[in-house]
């Protein structure tokens, strides 16, 4: 082929080129025109003042912003806390030790009350000069003495015993440590397990129904009941130490457990979807209408989560809540506050 024959077909070849592309552009422009125009509609026309996002009513539907009423909803507040099972060693031989005084006690009460009466006895006798001499009254009378320090040594050490309990144990576990049927009995004789665990400093725990589970373990748990404060630490956790009272696991002294806090009294609000929730400045915020064209942005605070959602109780079931659109109007509430700065 001739360099002239071959020159003439690279133009012919540049020229269908040439063509195609612009047959391609002439074709595209009526789709890239709808594209514009959708992406108007999607970004309404929108403006801020203070703290509201201002979007008229027609603006608004043609972006898909959705408002609806939240429906009522019900949270009970729960916590965690960890715990271990108390070792109740000390608790079985301190009410074994207290009962045997007590039988001690029974035993030198009796005996002081017939060496009173011997005393008595001797005493009418030698008043009246009869069978009683003077050194059977003094023996009559060291023996009272004796029988008394007796049973107040004994009297003296079941208290300590009692003592003990309180300064371990706290005053629930000190309570008639020598009757039956007390949280010491039943927990000596392994009907009960004692859980400690500790709260945050300061933290009141009135008002709060106890669970208590196994660490690693899914179940609710079991209901146990408040006991009161513990004067023994948590060895490795810090805070107020308690006692909690509940069914016998079987597990070993010192497991640890899960404790788990619900408020006893439910608070009332509203279940917040996930759909009006967006995020920002790593908090939840919503978007509510306050006027037919003016939205503002509020903060949901404390995250409690529900099954669907957030509870929120600063909300009502009459709110008008942004359920679709919520990050639209977010994006228009930051774009504007952009544009003004760059403005200025």
């Amino acid at each position: 082929m001739s360099d002239r024959l071959r020159f003439f077909a690279l133009v012919v070849q540049a020229v269908v080129i040439i063509g195609l592309i612009w047959t391609l552009a002439w074709f595209g422009r009526d789709e890239f025109q709808a594209d514009g125009d959708d992406e108007e509609l999607a970004t309404p026309p929108a403006t801020v003042v203070g703290d509201k996002v201002v979007i008229a009513p027609d603006a608004q539907r043609a972006a898909g912003i959705v408002v609806q009423t939240p429906p009522a909803a019900e949270y009970r507040a729960s916590q965690r806390y960890f715990g271990v099972v108390a070792d109740p060693r000390t608790l079985v031989d301190a009410r074994q030790r207290y009962l045997n005084l007590g039988t001690q006690v029974v035993a030198a009460e009796a005996v002081l009350a017939q060496r009173r009466a011997d005393l008595a006895r001797i005493q009418s006798l030698f008043d009246e000069g009869r069978n009683a001499t003077a050194r059977e009254l003094e023996l009559a009378q060291a023996n009272v003495a004796n029988e008394e320090q007796r049973l107040n040594a004994l009297l003296t050490e079941r208290r300590a015993v009692a003592d003990g309990l309180r300064v371990v144990w706290g005053e629930a576990l000190a309570e008639r440590p020598g009757d039956t049927g007390t949280l010491l009995a039943r927990a000596a004789a392994r009907e009960v397990e004692l859980v400690q665990f500790v709260l945050p400093a300061g933290l009141d725990p009135k008002g709060t129904q106890w669970r208590v589970n196994v660490v690693n373990a899914e179940a609710p748990g079991v209901v146990a009941k408040l006991v009161g404060r513990s004067p023994q630490a948590v060895p490795g956790l810090q805070g107020d130490t308690w006692l909690l009272a509940a069914p016998p696991g079987g597990l070993p002294a010192g497991a640890r457990v899960r404790v788990l806090a619900d408020s006893s009294a439910a608070a009332s609000g509203v279940r917040v979807p996930p759909a009006a929730i967006v995020r920002f400045g790593g908090k939840a915020w919503v978007y509510v209408r306050v006027a037919p064209d003016q939205f503002q942005r509020r903060a949901l605070g404390t995250e409690r989560p529900l099954a669907d959602g957030l509870f929120s109780d600063a909300l009502t079931v009459d709110t008008q809540l942004v359920t679709g659109g919520a990050q639209l109007l977010l994006s228009e509430e930051f774009k504007f506050q952009i544009k003004n700065e760059n403005t200025d």
